[in-house]
């Protein structure tokens, strides 16, 4: 239970601290580039690997869940106001289907981590590689969460959520005997603990870049 509440507690903490990252990166280029349409593009370029996760993660859940997809983009679009980093066009059914879809890429980041961490790819004892590393765990972090689009069906969930402990309460539908399965518990314990590490060196990654940005804002602007 502990492993699980500092997962949830470092995803939000993670959710507004990558946010203002990307708003620090933004106003700190813009002091360099007045064109937001550069800077955009230089900000989408920065996290590409962690919007192909992102998209990939959309469309092979509505693959897997036997819902067409229609169109599928991993490169930016420049709106006027704002970046759309990428997008996936699917065939909505339910609103069950598009809840799943719509939270794949989180769990697409979790099991990012988990990979790393099953073949000890980071840290090393290459400095190059804990540095790609780094990076591509800082890109992926940032892009884990999904859009307010993403959450469309959000609203439909909470009812059906509701709808559901009510069937187990009426029908006393007992789930104790997955917490009596102590190796499955050790290992979720386990996955928990090597996804927390990621998602601790995640927030570091994210709290430094804003650090660096501060700093060389004011020095830019001396």
């Amino acid at each position: 239970m502990f492993q699980f509440v500092i997962l949830l507690f470092q995803n939000i903490l993670l959710f507004f601290l990558s946010r203002r990252t990307t708003n620090k990166l933004f106003q700190f280029l813009r002091i360099f580039i007045k064109k937001e349409r550069i800077v955009f593009w230089i900000i989408s370029l920065l996290y590409f690997p962690g919007t192909i996760l992102h998209e990939m993660s959309h469309f092979l859940t509505a693959t897997i869940l036997f819902l067409k997809v229609k169109d599928i983009n991993i490169f930016p679009e420049i709106k006027k106001d704002y970046i759309k980093l990428g997008s996936v066009l699917y065939e909505k059914k339910d609103f069950v289907r598009g809840f799943v879809i719509g939270i794949a890429p989180f769990f697409a980041g979790i099991f990012f981590f988990y990979y790393l961490s099953i073949f000890n790819l980071f840290p090393s004892v290459n400095f190059f590689q804990n540095l790609i590393f780094l990076y591509l765990i800082f890109a992926v972090s940032s892009t884990m969460f999904s859009s307010k689009q993403d959450l469309v069906d959000f609203v439909f969930i909470i009812p059906f959520i509701i709808f559901m402990a009510g069937v187990f309460y009426i029908f006393q539908i007992n789930l104790d005997f997955i917490l009596k399965d102590q190796k499955a518990l050790i290992n979720l314990l386990e996955f928990l603990k090597e996804v927390n590490f990621y998602l601790f060196v995640s927030l570091l990654v994210n709290l430094g870049s804003i650090i660096i940005i501060k700093f060389l804002t004011i020095l830019a602007k001396k």
